[in-house]
C-alpha cells in the first residue's frame, strides 16, 4: 500500500499483506523482541532505566486519576437536570438543547485538541483544560439564565476536549505495543470510576451537606478538581526523550512503536491527512464508536427523566442506577481487554455478539418497575457500552503513528460526540415527547443491532490483518 493512497474494502488482499509485513513477525515475536531489547537497554543505561519505568508508573498514575477528575465537572448538569428543568418550567427538549451545546463543542474540540496535543506539551494542555473545566463546573452552579447556562456549557464542552487526547496520548508515548494496550484497559476505566463517584458524591452533598440545593452538586466537585490539576501540572509527563529518558524505539526496539507503513522524514501534516483524515480502517472504527456513543449516551444521559418523571423510581434511586451503571462497567471493561488478547482477530464478532445482547437487554430496561431488576440491567448494559468502547480506542492508537495519536483519538470522538451523543440529545426527547419513551428506547434497539451488523461486516477483513 503506497503512502498517500487509502485503503479500501475492495483491496482486502492487499491491505493484508502490507499490514502482515509492517507488523513485523508477530505478537509472540514482539514480545520476545521487545523483552530482550529492553533487558540490553537496561543493561547498557541501568539508572536511566529505572527512572524511566518510575517515570512511567507516575505518568500513569497522573493520566488516570486526571480523568477520573474530569468527569467529576462533567456530567454534574446531568444528573441534577430533571431538578433544574422542574425548578426552572423547562421542556424536555431545553435540556436536550443545553446537553446538545456541550455535545458539539465537545467533540468539534476533542478532534482540534487532539491535534494540538500532538504539538505541545501534554502535561500542559492536560492540567489547563482540567483547571478551566472545574472553574466552568463551579460557575454553572450560580447560573440561573438559560441562555448563559448554554454558553457555560458551549464553554465546558471545549475544555474538557482536550482532556481525553493528552491523557490517552501520555500513555501512548510510555506504553510499548506489547503493553499498551493493557495499559489503555486500565485508563479506561478512570471513566467508569468518575462517572460512578459523582453520582454517590452529588447524593450526598444534596441530601446531607446542603438539602436541596443543587448549586453544591457543582462547587463541591468543582473544588476538589481545581486543587488536584495543580499536582497534575507539576507531576504529568510528556514524551520520556523530552524528559531525557530514551525514547519507546530506543528502549523496546520495532516493538516500542506502532508498525504502520509510514514515511520517518514526512511532515505531521502529511501524516496526519493519511493516517487520520483519509484512512477507511480509522473511519469504520470511528462510525462504531458513533454507535456506542448513541447507546450510552440514549441511555445515561435520560436516566433522570425516564426513570424519574416516567418509571417513577426516586432521585436517589435514579443516581444509583446511573452509579452501577458505571461501577459494572469497571471488571466489564477488563473483561473484554482479556477477551481482546485472547481473541486479537475476533473482537469484531465479540463486538457484534455484545450489541445483539445490549438490544436485548434494553428492549427489558423500557419496561421495567423492578428496582433489583434495573440495578442488575443498568450493570449489564455497562459492560455492554464501555466494553466494545475500550477496543474501540485500542484499536484507534494500534493504526496510526505515535505522533498523530491524538488527532487520531480526537477523530473518533468526534463522530461519538457530533454523531453519536448529538443524535441521542436531540432524537431521544423528541420521539418521547411527541410518540412515547417506548417509541425511543426501540429506536436505540433498533441502533444497538445497525452496530452489531457494521461489526460482522468487518470479521473478514480483521481475520486477514490481524494475527491469531
Amino acid at each position: 500500500m503506497a503512502l498517500g493512497k487509502s485503503p479500501s474494502f475492495s483491496e482486502n488482499d492487499d491491505l493484508a499483506d502490507s499490514s502482515a509485513s509492517a507488523a513485523g513477525p508477530g505478537p509472540a515475536s514482539d514480545d520476545h523482541d521487545a523483552e530482550d531489547y529492553a533487558a540490553a537497554y537496561k543493561q547498557a543505561n541501568p539508572e536511566k532505566f529505572s527512572t524511566y519505568m518510575r517515570r512511567r508508573a507516575v505518568v500513569f498514575g497522573v493520566a488516570y486519576v486526571g480523568y477520573v477528575c474530569a468527569y467529576l465537572v462533567r456530567n454534574n448538569f446531568k444528573l441534577q437536570s430533571e431538578n433544574i428543568r422542574l425548578e426552572q418550567g423547562w421542556t424536555l427538549a431545553s435540556i436536550g438543547v443545553i446537553l446538545t451545546a456541550f455535545t458539539v463543542t465537545y467533540g468539534i474540540s476533542k478532534f482540534l485538541m487532539g491535534a494540538v496535543s500532538d504539538r505541545v506539551p501534554l502535561k500542559r494542555i492536560f492540567a489547563a483544560c482540567l483547571l478551566l473545566s472545574a472553574l466552568i463546573c463551579i460557575s454553572i452552579g450560580f447560573v440561573h439564565s438559560y441562555w448563559l447556562l448554554f454558553i457555560l456549557m458551549l464553554l465546558l464542552g471545549v475544555a474538557q476536549g482536550g482532556l481525553a487526547p493528552s491523557s490517552m496520548s501520555m500513555i501512548a508515548h510510555w506504553y510499548p505495543n506489547t503493553t499498551r494496550g493493557s495499559g489503555i484497559a486500565i485508563w479506561n476505566t478512570s471513566q467508569n470510576l468518575g462517572g460512578a463517584l459523582l453520582p454517590l458524591i452529588i447524593t450526598w452533598v444534596t441530601t446531607s451537606v446542603m438539602p436541596g440545593s443543587t448549586m453544591i452538586g457543582f462547587l463541591f466537585p468543582g473544588v476538589i478538581v481545581v486543587i488536584i490539576s495543580f499536582f497534575i501540572w507539576k507531576f504529568g509527563g510528556n514524551q520520556p526523550q523530552d524528559e531525557g529518558l530514551g525514547s519507546l524505539t530506543d528502549v523496546y526496539g520495532h516493538a516500542g512503536e506502532p508498525q504502520v507503513e509510514e514515511v520517518p522524514d514526512e511532515g505531521y501534516i502529511k501524516t496526519f491527512v493519511h493516517f487520520v483524515l483519509t484512512s477507511p480502517v480509522l473511519l469504520v472504527v470511528a462510525l462504531i464508536n458513533a454507535i456506542l456513543y448513541f447507546l450510552r449516551f440514549g441511555i445515561e444521559n435520560w436516566i433522570p427523566a425516564f426513570l424519574g418523571s416516567e418509571m417513577g423510581f426516586t432521585e436517589a434511586q435514579c443516581n444509583m442506577a446511573f452509579s452501577v451503571l458505571e461501577w459494572v462497567a469497571i471488571p466489564g471493561c477488563f473483561f473484554f481487554a482479556w477477551v481482546a488478547v485472547k481473541l486479537p482477530n475476533r473482537q469484531s464478532v465479540v463486538g457484534a455478539l455484545g450489541l445483539v445482547l445490549m438490544a436485548a437487554l434494553v428492549f427489558v430496561y423500557m419496561g421495567n418497575h423492578n428496582y433489583p431488576l434495573l440495578l442488575i440491567l443498568c450493570g449489564l448494559m455497562g459492560i455492554l457500552i464501555y466494553g466494545p468502547q475500550l477496543i474501540v480506542n485500542i484499536m484507534t492508537l494500534n493504526v496510526v503513528p505515535l505522533k498523530t495519536a491524538g488527532a487520531a483519538v480526537g477523530f473518533v470522538g468526534l463522530f461519538g460526540y457530533l454523531l453519536g451523543e448529538l443524535c441521542a440529545n436531540l432524537v431521544m426527547p423528541i420521539v418521547a415527547q411527541h410518540v412515547s419513551w417506548t417509541a425511543s428506547f426501540i429506536l436505540v434497539c433498533v441502533i444497538a443491532l445497525i452496530g452489531a451488523a457494521l461489526y460482522f461486516s468487518l470479521s473478514r477483513y480483521e481475520k486477514r490483518i490481524v494475527a491469531d
